[in-house]
């Protein structure tokens, strides 16, 4: 056959690349010269190419210490978009049945698999991937499968892929990819792929898995799942709207299948990357899965037309991977939430197993727009380090249905104390101010700027305006309370301010789970997430400065515990005299309490 600059043309050996002619032969046997050792480089110039059988690679051979001659393999196209193979079986398209395939490199041409897959490959090192687009996938198949631990026809013999690469690489289709992009399956170590766009998938497939792996690095890569869309209303066919949500919930909540799934993977990064669109999760764990890093990913998950239930969740972790570990999110994700009035948004994660630590996330969305009084997202869980200069932060109080201590509210206001910790808080006035007055265990003018934290649980069933005055006189901030039922944390920082009061004021009924709030010195963003620490400096200097003390008198005696050693209380019998009493452990075990003077 004629040589083009030392390449195996594929137009040279009988290919028409008019999309109409079969050109399997010409390419397989193109192929086959490689094989041979002739050449090493298979081009096919721009056109497309009807291929309908799989293509079978040849064996590559890796040069030795003894400066033998290697064979490796490139197939190179004009471009992603201009050079492409159209395979109409329902195996794949490229297939290697050797015992290894190394130093292989596909770059610049695409693949329309449509009825099947794109490229499987066994073991190997250097396995290349370089703008490849899988253009179209059959159902359930795959754009690109590599299986390491595969050999020849034995799945068991092999020894693992290792330093593989993916760049700039699209897996996408016009009407919908209908299966999983890349499967990765036994690599051992190594692995990049980078500036992907893993996009259109309508099926309940993940867009990338990685099975049985370890060191896979995930970056500046975009996923994007599309909505399930369903036959609009129609009064003419008497299609309703109530049908519409019908169908609308029920196609889209079973698409369960996170965009990245790591079952049994290990050493895994995923960092600048970005999810966008509707899904119920952006990264799913499996089997035993540990070592897993996410971070610098920017995670828009919105919902286009009504009724679709996916959530959103950056991580969900599957109830059997009880053994795996160390998930951790970073704290330079940022995530959105598209307001949407009949869509419900869920949480940062959702992990039964407890394997997730969440470094600092926090919801970014701003509200701009009408849907805040419907809306159904929920800010997520934040860090952990800092100080809380608040008295009470989890409105603590010594009864049930008391008035928290240190806490001063308007008429109006109930509580109620919450299982395991916090308070339920009450307000059922509407159009008038009502305030609940906290205070700080010092005045907050010693540093520039101070951060306001509140985590709760918004149990009204929408989002409701909060605002916070910082020393009594003016409203300073406002929060709006989600209405999601999941527990969120808000954060705003403040100018320091003269002050110990801080005030939550409303104006509109309130339904509010607190579980705890934080005033904590300077800029922060690591927030003790459920912490009630107090600074014991700023403890002892209030102690030191007081110079009496008041008690609130309660109904009755509580019944004596350890719980309660060494608290002094007020009682006020039927008569209005007030006595107090201490309570003391008589012996081990055994309390009592004793009435002073």
């Amino acid at each position: 056959m004629p040589v083009l600059n030392s390449q195996a043309n594929v137009k040279n050996f009988g290919a028409k690349g008019d999309g109409v002619s079969d050109d399997t032969l010409a390419f397989q046997q193109a192929i086959q010269a490689c094989a041979s050792g002739a050449y090493s480089v298979i081009y096919m110039p721009k056109g497309r190419y009807r291929i309908t059988q799989t293509l079978v690679l040849p064996k590559q051979e890796r040069p030795n210490t003894n400066a033998t001659q290697g064979i490796g393999l490139t197939i190179y196209g004009d471009g992603m978009y201009d050079s492409g193979i159209i395979y109409t079986g329902t195996d794949f398209a490229l297939y290697s049945d050797k015992d290894m395939a190394e130093t292989i490199l596909f770059r610049d041409f695409y693949i329309n698999h449509a009825a099947g897959g794109g490229i499987y490959l066994p073991q190997g090192a250097h396995q290349m991937f370089e703008r490849f687009f899988s253009s179209a996938c059959g159902e359930g198949k795959f754009g690109v499968y590599i299986q390491g631990m595969r050999s020849e026809t034995n799945p068991t013999s092999g020894y693992g892929g290792y330093m593989i690469s993916f760049r700039d690489c699209r897996f996408w289709q016009e009407t919908g990819y209908l299966g999983t992009g890349l499967k990765l399956e036994d690599i051992v170590l190594c692995t990049t792929i980078d500036s992907c766009f893993f996009s259109r998938s309508v099926r309940n497939y993940p867009h990338l898995e990685i099975v049985n792996s370890d060191s896979i690095h995930i970056t500046s890569t975009a996923f994007e799942r599309s909505e399930q869309t369903v036959p609009p209303a129609s009064p003419a066919e008497g299609r309703t709207e109530e049908d519409v949500m019908r169908d609308a919930i029920a196609a889209n909540q079973v698409m369960t299948a996170p965009l990245i799934k790591l079952d049994n993977a290990r050493a895994v990064s995923i960092e600048e990357c970005h999810a966008e669109a509707t899904y119920e999760s952006f990264v799913g764990i499996y089997g035993h899965t540990s070592g897993v890093w996410i971070d610098g990913c920017r995670l828009d998950h919105y919902a286009i037309t009504d009724y679709n239930p996916n959530k959103g969740y950056i991580v969900t972790v599957d109830p059997g991977s009880t053994a795996s570990q160390d998930i951790i999110l970073g704290p330079r994700n940022y995530r959105i939430q598209a307001n949407h009035p009949n869509t419900t948004h869920g949480t940062l994660i959702k992990d039964p197993v407890g394997c997730v630590v969440v470094e600092n996330i926090a919801d970014r969305t701003s509200f701009r727009d009408a849907f805040y009084l419907t809306e159904r997202r929920t800010v997520p869980y934040i860090g952990s380090s800092g100080h809380n200069l608040l008295r009470n932060p989890s409105l603590s109080a010594m009864f049930s249905n008391d008035v928290p201590y240190s806490v001063e509210p308007d008429p109006g206001f109930a509580f109620k104390q919450a299982v395991p910790s916090g308070c339920i808080v009450t307000q059922s006035s509407t159009g008038s101010k009502t305030k609940l007055r906290m205070r700080t265990v010092e005045r907050l003018h010693k540093h520039e700027y101070y951060t306001f934290v509140l985590s709760g649980t918004n149990l009204s069933g929408k989002s409701t305006p909060l605002f916070i005055d910082i020393g009594g006189d003016t409203n300073d901030l406002t929060l709006i309370l989600p209405s999601g039922s999941e527990r969120f944390t808000i954060t705003k920082t403040f100018k320091k301010y003269y002050t110990d009061i801080i005030d939550l004021v409303v104006y509109e009924p309130l339904n509010l789970q607190v579980h705890s709030i934080f005033v904590l010195p300077n800029l922060v963003n690591n927030i003790p997430y459920g912490e009630e620490t107090i600074a014991s400096s700023a403890v002892f200097t209030e102690l030191v400065r007081s110079s009496s003390m008041i008690l609130s008198p309660l109904p009755a005696i509580p019944a004596a515990s350890a719980a309660h050693r060494g608290r002094i209380i007020m009682v006020e019998d039927s008569n209005g005299v007030d006595s107090l009493y201490i309570c003391k452990q008589r012996s081990k075990g055994v309390h009592s309490w004793i009435k002073l003077g």
